[in-house]
């Protein structure tokens, strides 16, 4: 028995409601608070490489 396939909605009154998939606006997830940027930064990322061991293994990419 194949799944049923979602219902689209752009109306977030359905977004808790099964077998409904809610199409969001960019600028309405960011005002709902819906997603949280937890990315580093390129310098972040950098730094957190100071705290890698220089080993053959790391420099080998294992």
């Amino acid at each position: 028995m194949k799944p049923k396939k979602p219902i689209i909605s752009r109306d977030l009154a359905d977004l808790m409601r099964p077998g409904f998939m809610v199409e969001v606006d960019p600028a309405d997830v960011d005002q709902l608070g819906l997603v949280e940027e937890t990315a580093l930064d390129e310098a972040d990322a950098w730094e957190s490489n100071a705290d890698v061991e220089n080993t053959n293994e790391a420099s080998n990419g294992r």
